[in-house]
């Protein structure tokens, strides 16, 4: 089944997207940490399924074991929840779901101090490069909503509510609305109506001509967000839109 999906955002969501210098009046303040508006589709993954991360990032040793079983032999982290997820998305099982794109934005900023002050005099030495002292955040504030695509088996149960972002703060609620499939066609050389995860379609046995970046993580693995030229690729026709999109073919009925 398709759904068409709007995140509503009801709490704070910070995400550490970019983060630079901040100064004022010449003087050093910190850094200046600001999100993009698109939001990658691995931390709804984890909040779909139930899950806040990798066991790895919860219990650091683990993240250290597996590390040094695996870095003499070059090869790289897994996202082991993601991949179980995406293995099954392959076979039609379970679910997938696309990266969100602003609907409708609303931002704030915070300033975050890593100093105490008494009534008037600072009470702690300088931190000097240990970590910044003071630090801006511009966050997403309820009443944001972001939109999607999602696919299910047809028998996944999509939660009502979900938590993403920086210390999971970002509480969403989902409105999935289902999409009536009306035909399904194969086109050449077509390019995707909504941002994608290059890697995912890659995987899902798509293969991509080339891409526009929309946002990029630190981790490669996770795989680059945007709009991608495909070889082939599937258009949805529904009632009101046709879409194309690298959708796993089991997820669609034969029309």
């Amino acid at each position: 089944m398709l759904y068409k999906v709007t995140y509503k955002l009801e709490g704070i969501l910070i995400f550490s997207t970019e983060v630079r210098p901040m100064i004022s009046r010449g003087n050093p303040m910190g850094s200046y940490i600001s999100p993009l508006p698109y939001i990658h589709n691995y931390p709804i993954i984890y909040a779909i399924n139930g899950k806040s991360c990798e066991a790895y990032f919860v219990f650091p040793s683990l993240h250290e074991s597996y590390y040094e079983e695996r870095k003499h032999k070059g090869e790289k982290l897994n996202y082991t929840t993601v991949k179980e997820i995406l293995d099954n998305a392959k076979k039609g099982i379970g679910f997938y779901p696309f990266p969100l794109i602003p609907k409708k934005i609303v931002t704030s900023s915070f300033l975050m101090s890593a100093e105490s002050w008494s009534y008037g005099l600072l009470t702690r030495s300088p931190t000097k490069n240990v970590f910044p002292r003071l630090t801006s955040y511009t966050a997403f504030m309820p009443e944001s909503e972001f939109v999607s695509y999602l696919v299910t088996d047809g028998k996944f149960q999509i939660p009502e509510w979900i938590r993403i972002g920086k210390k999971r703060w970002g509480i969403m609620k989902i409105n999935a609305q289902p999409l009536e499939i009306k035909k399904v066609n194969e086109l050449q050389q077509c390019v995707t109506s909504f941002p994608i995860n290059v890697n995912d379609a890659e995987y899902f046995g798509y293969k991509v001509i080339s891409y526009s970046k929309l946002l990029e993580t630190p981790s490669l693995e996770e795989g680059i967000i945007g709009w991608a030229n495909l070889e082939k690729c599937l258009e949805i026709v529904t009632k009101y839109e046709r879409i194309t999109l690298p959708i796993p073919k089991p997820f669609l009925p034969e029309v």
